[in-house]
């Protein structure tokens, strides 16, 4: 992940639009946050570190190029065993 720089910009309450640049251009991909207090039983919030963080761990699995277009928490949680923990981490 070290060559990819991300820009994080609220687009409404709980939809963040993730900029990913990488060396051969920039991916696009909104974040939806609205569940996310449910979701991670209060450990992650609604904000700009969550989104960062949680973009961060999902290009820990997959490149950018590969993620789709719209990615909510809740399907992230239900996808990926220890979600909320790591994102957690890499929020701190």
């Amino acid at each position: 992940m070290a060559e990819e720089e991300i820009e994080i910009e609220l687009q409404d309450t709980g939809e963040f639009l993730a900029l990913i640049h990488t060396a051969t251009g920039t991916d696009e991909l909104v974040l939806m946050l609205a569940d996310v207090d449910d979701a991670s039983e209060g450990v992650l919030h609604n904000d700009e570190e969550t989104a960062r963080a949680v973009v961060e761990f999902m290009l820990s699995h997959q490149a950018s190029g590969d993620l789709p277009d719209r990615i909510d928490i809740v399907d992230i949680t239900a996808a990926y065993d220890g979600a909320v923990e790591s994102i957690r981490k890499l929020r701190d």
